[in-house]
């Protein structure tokens, strides 16, 4: 039996709508799958009291779909119109010296440019500076501290898929579709209820409807089988109870968006085994896109974080050379007014201390209950908030993966890695704030755990010519599945340092157009669009498959394509980069080794040294070799939980493979306080994975404190320890026991440390002697002042 489509797309995102769109304009028979919901005007969720209503995909697929995954924590969209429901409407091409390296042949900027000309006439691109509403005060405040800092000439207006007409007047746009004038509202990234953002479902989408493209929404894919020809693609319905249901297609186009695209093949090829010939690389060059977000509060003026775009003005920073350059956008950003109580939860100033050892799940409920009792924050002290915006070209280094056991999705990022990114964006963060009369604050998974979240999530399906080298060939087919493709951020080969939507969009647009050919024979197909002006006609067999549309079949006419503008093309970069940040970031690196006797299922758990007397009885060994890296001295130095990362390889005997777990994200605090002035403690939270591939945690504290006799060195070398099961602080305990450093391994550890950030060798002694200082001081302050008291 013939599959009953000619083709099938999976998402609704930057590449889905592509698809869809050209295909159905193609005169091919179409459907479209999307896991979320259909926002019509006014039907964003706006109840700020309760973040199950309408804002969570796992509450009743909602808008945002928040994975905390161990080593990132990524946002993402769910609903018709993917990512371009609640991003900040910015549309860039990034600098051709992007598609120098990491990409097949074939690709370059001068190639792509008519496709970015084609999603920009689709879009209607433009700048704030068209707005006949004039530039909201952040706008202005950006430019004045672009000035301030000597970057005037790496700033500018990036383009804006916003529709910048008279606000409130309702008209159509050249799809046909109604639409209204932005009213600087400032929620573009919670959904535009007034219609005046450009999102997919008012273009790219409703052309597809237009043209006979069949949609079923709430409809989330989880397997693909191969058939002869083509495949069989099953998937929850949420608007039927979850009632199963399979559609067949010759090809499919998968465009879930670039975590949820590479997690369903994996587990297609992994767990259901449908699809097990998918390179081996699957998964890996995922790129966080160099993501960063800081925070400014009580700026000496108002900023407005709540009138205009989200984000309307950028900054590029670009250090060094060849392997070793450093290149990034700075953005400003804004929020919603009711956000401003969230906002505030992020403030170190304002709000309440922090326990030092919550990690990721438990420090977000906290923060959640926090941002509810601020909420009635006063809407003028709303005004003095900045949001800081960066991403860059990180080493796209990251794997995505299933778990063995669990088959959760994990992603492994390797943060120190990726600190000179990080470090230069804090740099300027810190600039900028200093510029706006304050300082800069940052988000709390990154200040406590140094966990980057990211919302343009990249690769992990990475088109290469060969599958030894990625998932996908050139025009985007899956290596070894011919008509199955993936036209997605998935696809990517690196991080692109620059909001992605376009990239992503003229890539689908490229791989589109080629395959289409493909399909009807035409070697010289374009997009409509593309050609001279003509009417657009709808499939004159769309009536029969009208039930499953929302859009009326219609006719319209169109304009074709011209060359769009490019404002990173104005930013001149000095010959030796841009102007060196004021503000030192320097960090430290040591690496310690520690060794001792861990005994399962001691009782009591906490009777520490009756657990390792045991476990050395029965020779329970446990040791690790963990790299902690501070990455910025000066706030380790400054903030209370005095928080570092650590990286390395944890053994504990019969829960850990011979060779040992990798410990991943780990974090490491010296010397936080606790109720007892003359007490301090050393925090150890090492997450692993055991060799039954279930999740646990070490979990260990050195206490310091001023017992009877001179226990200074015991103090400081002895971690009294538990392992839990789960990589939270409340699982339950399996193991117990002590683990020390011994004076060998600490003569070693003196010559591991290093300084980073710097070459200078004064300031290297400078950073040692301030941490030597802390670590000497606080000793002191325990050990001999409560002698003097």
């Amino acid at each position: 039996m013939a599959p009953a489509y000619d083709a099938l797309v999976i998402g609704t995102g930057f590449g889905g709508a592509v698809a869809a769109c050209r295909l159905a304009q193609a005169g091919l028979s179409v459907r479209v799958l999307e896991r979320g919901l259909r926002y019509p005007k006014g039907s964003f969720p706006r109840d700020f009291e309760d973040p199950t209503n309408g804002w969570l995909w796992q509450h009743r697929q909602g808008l945002f779909d928040i994975k905390l995954l161990k080593g990132m924590s990524i946002v993402q969209s769910a609903g018709y119109g993917g990512g371009s429901l609640i991003y900040a409407n910015v549309h860039l091409r990034p600098p051709a010296e992007v598609f120098s390296s990491g990409w097949p042949e074939g690709y370059s900027r001068e190639a792509l440019d008519p496709y970015y000309d084609l999603v920009a006439h689709m879009l209607d691109v433009q700048p704030i500076t068209t707005s006949a509403r004039g530039l909201p005060t952040k706008t202005k405040r950006m430019q004045e501290v672009a000035k301030k800092l000597g970057r005037e000439a790496q700033f500018f207006h990036p383009n804006l898929a916003v529709r910048f007409a008279p606000a409130g007047e309702p008209m159509r746009n050249k799809f046909g579709v109604m639409q209204e004038g932005c009213n600087y509202c400032g929620e573009c990234d919670i959904g535009c209820n007034v219609r005046a953002k450009n999102t997919l479902d008012l273009n790219y989408l409703a052309v597809a409807e237009q043209q006979g493209a069949e949609v079923s929404t709430q409809a989330e894919v989880t397997r693909i089988e191969p058939l002869s020809p083509g495949y069989r693609v099953t998937y929850t319905d949420h608007a039927a109870a979850g009632m199963q249901r399979t559609v067949d297609a010759r090809r499919v186009f998968l465009c879930a968006g670039a975590v949820n695209t590479t997690e369903l093949l994996l587990r297609n090829r992994d767990v259901l085994g449908t699809l097990p010939d998918v390179s081996a690389r699957l998964g890996t060059r995922y790129s966080a896109n160099g993501d960063f977000l800081a925070f400014a509060f009580d700026t000496k003026e108002a900023w407005d974080p709540a009138v205009g775009p989200t984000i309307t003005t950028g900054m590029v920073v670009e250090e060094g050379t060849g392997k070793d350059k450093t290149w990034f956008l700075f953005q400003e950003g804004g929020h919603p007014v009711q956000a401003a109580g969230l906002m505030l939860a992020m403030d170190p100033d304002r709000a309440l201390s922090l326990p030092a050892d919550l990690l990721q799940r438990e420090l977000v409920k906290v923060l959640r209950a926090r941002s509810k009792e601020m909420a009635s924050i006063e809407n003028e002290r709303g005004r003095f908030q900045a949001v800081f915006l960066a991403m860059g070209r990180d080493k796209a280094n990251g794997r995505l993966s299933l778990s063995p056991v669990t088959r959760e999705l994990q992603v492994q990022w390797d943060v120190p890695a990726n600190l000179p990114l990080y470090r230069t964006q804090e740099q300027l963060c810190e600039d900028v704030a200093r510029a706006l009369g304050t300082r800069a604050a940052y988000n709390p998974l990154w200040e406590r755990l140094h966990l980057p979240v990211s919302v343009h999530n990249l690769g992990g399906c990475a088109m290469a010519e060969e599958p030894a080298y990625g998932v996908l060939d050139p025009e985007g087919q899956v290596h070894g599945y011919p008509g199955l493709y993936v036209f997605d951020g998935a696809a990517l080969p690196v991080g692109i340092g620059v909001n992605p939507s376009s990239s992503i969009a003229a890539v689908a647009e490229r791989n589109v157009e080629r395959a289409i050919r493909k399909v009807k024979n035409a070697p010289g197909w374009v997009a409509p669009e593309r050609g001279p002006a003509q009417p657009v006609r709808a499939d004159p067999s769309a009536s029969a498959r009208v039930g499953m549309r929302m859009m009326p079949v219609v006719e319209t006419a169109h304009t074709p394509v011209v060359p769009g503008t490019d404002p990173l093309g104005t930013v001149v970069i000095p010959p030796g980069g841009t102007v060196a940040s004021p503000t030192p970031v320097v960090g430290l690196r040591f690496t310690e080794r520690m060794k001792g006797h861990l005994h399962p299922g001691h009782v009591p758990a906490d009777d520490y040294a009756g657990a390792a007397r045991a476990g050395q009885r029965s020779g329970d060994v446990a040791e690790f070799v963990v790299t902690i890296t501070l990455p910025n001295l000066d706030r380790f130095l400054a903030q209370e939980s005095h928080g570092g990362i650590a990286q390395g390889t944890l053994h504990v005997k019969g829960l850990t493979p011979p060779g040992g777990a990798a410990v991943e994200n780990g974090v490491f605090n010296l010397f936080v306080d606790t109720e007892r002035f003359y007490e301090r403690r050393m925090l150890y939270l090492l997450p692993f994975t055991g060799v039954d591939g279930q999740p646990y945690l070490l979990d260990g504290y050195k206490e310091v404190c001023d017992n009877a006799g001179f226990d200074v060195w015991s103090d400081t070398s002895t971690l009294y320890t538990v392992v839990r099961r789960g990589h939270e602080r409340s699982g339950t305990v399996v193991s117990s026991g002590i683990i020390r450093l011994h004076l060998p391994d600490f003569i070693q550890q003196v010559t591991t440390f290093s300084v980073l950030g710097t070459s200078s060798p004064l300031k290297q002694a400078d950073a040692m002697r301030r941490f030597g200082g802390m670590f000497m001081g606080t000793l002191w302050d325990v050990f001999a002042r409560a002698k003097f008291d």
